[in-house]
């Protein structure tokens, strides 16, 4: 599959308001215990041993059921359910909760896609920004974790975008450029309890027996996972190689193609340039390393399945 040809409307997410469920447990997760396989919560998964929970009404535990569900007070932003974990160090340091997705089907080398969520804190008494997605191809799943910090974050919420909203619901948005059929998504916090920045002053961050004391919980719906609208690279039409700092390199990012072979020729049909490189750099000289005179060039840009050609204006 191209990367210029996916479907911008295709909902890479499942389930991604957690409505589609068999039951409802509707109470806080013991650790192991995956509430939302338990809960047939189609697409979700917890991918290690801490809990993350599943909020729905059962119509048992009615004390415990959105919006009143023991750890915060919120309803879901959409329909009946939504998810939350918890981000802190209750018992052993660097604690963290995940929420795992099995996508509808597998991401596309070269394309980027927006991945949205909707997230509300607690309290937001001890409000956190570092909220990251990590891609994997197989399902993640290790029984013994109580973390993931040891991992790096595939897209990151920009870290000053502080989750501050307790009463409503706050909009994350990350992009994430795909290597190729990934087909699970975790989300959570991927920062240890040593680098986490809180926003609140009054947010108690000391440390008793090495456990902070600060924490979080974040309830979250309404997850999607999008291709960005293809558009073309932009091509400009002048540039002035003088080694003055401005200008001085035709630079164009093609690596949003598989391939791509670029080939500058000058006023008289010469080739001067060529190159296989994705991300071109034109300093104004030719293949063998001669500076090309002022004047006009043209360029044939070809990629797996469009042709680019136009002029270019050198100014010594």
């Amino acid at each position: 599959m191209l990367c210029c040809k996916v479907n911008a409307q295709t909902e890479y997410i499942t389930n991604g308001s957690f409505e589609q469920i068999d039951s409802c447990a509707g109470n806080i997760a013991n650790l192991g215990f995956d509430v939302f396989e338990w809960c047939g919560c189609k697409g979700w998964s917890n991918p290690i041993k801490s809990s993350s929970d599943l909020w729905c009404p059962n119509g048992v535990l009615g004390s415990l059921e959105p919006p009143n569900v023991g750890l915060g007070y919120q309803y879901p932003r959409t329909g009946m359910n939504m998810a939350a974990f918890f981000i802190s160090d209750p018992f052993v340091r660097n604690y963290r909760e995940y929420i795992q997705n099995k996508l509808n089907q597998p991401l596309v080398k070269g394309v980027t896609y927006e991945i949205d969520m909707f997230v509300s804190s607690r309290d937001n008494v001890c409000s956190i920004s570092e909220i990251g997605v990590k891609f994997f191809n197989q399902r993640y799943n290790d029984t013994n974790a109580l973390w993931l910090t040891n991992l790096v974050p595939d897209a990151l919420n920009d870290t000053s975008n502080y989750i501050t909203d307790s009463l409503g619901w706050q909009k994350i948005t990350m992009q994430y450029k795909a290597n190729g059929n990934e087909n699970y998504a975790v989300i959570g916090c991927f920062a240890d309890s040593v680098h986490i920045k809180y926003t609140m002053s009054n947010c108690d961050t000391s440390y008793w027996f090495g456990i902070n004391l600060a924490s979080d919980y974040i309830f979250i719906d309404d997850v999607s996972i999008k291709e960005l609208p293809f558009k073309d690279p932009v091509f400009p039409n002048i540039f002035s190689p003088n080694n003055d700092g401005v200008n001085d390199i035709w630079h164009i990012d093609l690596s949003v193609f598989e391939k791509a072979h670029s080939v500058i020729y000058n006023r008289w049909g010469n080739k001067v340039y060529e190159t296989d490189n994705p991300i071109l750099k034109w300093d104004g000289r030719t293949t063998s390393g001669e500076p090309c005179h002022d004047g006009t060039y043209f360029y044939i840009i070809q990629t797996e399945d469009k042709t680019y050609k136009d002029y270019i204006q050198l100014i010594r």
